[in-house]
């Protein structure tokens, strides 16, 4: 199974993320991660590199599900706040055969500006600020699929991933 999680910059993806695939046991991929490794010292940020990592990432994911099925390979690091977007994971996860769960975090604006100050030079990605976020989610588009929404703001990240492995296993069945 993919499990894809959405939402704008500091919403929680990536705390709820890395907390539900200790309790899983699942593969984490990280968008970030991974341009990180493919673009070193080349990094842009624009649409086109950000597609690379992720159709890299859709690979990777592809290779896990055919050597372990039963192994849960997380997506982490796109907003998924773009029709394309999800449409592209959802095709990728038709060609593996396998379901796919999406986990939308979100959080009011005040809590991702403070959370967006706090990481300030600690995260990976150096054009993560408010003003991504504010773009992030001036751009976005309404999301239609099926999906679990996790306010971050109103839930500690124990009770999100409690939800979320909740709502995973209601799906699976």
């Amino acid at each position: 199974m993919l499990i894809v999680f959405a939402g704008l910059p500091a919403s929680g993806k990536s705390a709820v993320a890395q907390a539900l695939q200790r309790r899983v046991n699942g593969v984490l991929l990280d968008k970030d991660e991974i341009r990180s490794c493919l673009f070193a010292g080349y990094v842009d940020y624009q649409r086109q590199q950000d597609d690379v990592c992720v159709s890299v990432m859709y690979e990777v994911a592809r290779y896990h599900l055919k050597q372990r099925a039963d192994v849960p390979v997380i997506l982490d690091g796109r907003t998924y706040s773009r029709r394309y977007q999800v449409t592209a994971v959802e095709a990728a996860a038709a060609q593996m055969e396998v379901p796919v769960y999406f986990i939308e975090c979100v959080c009011s604006a005040d809590s991702a500006r403070h959370r967006l100050e706090a990481d300030q030079g600690k995260h990976l990605a150096e054009d993560r600020d408010y003003s991504l976020y504010v773009r992030s989610r001036d751009s976005a588009e309404p999301l239609e699929m099926p999906r679990l929404v996790l306010d971050t703001d109103e839930n500690s990240i124990e009770v999100c991933v409690q939800l979320a492995a909740t709502y995973i296993k209601s799906q699976s069945q």
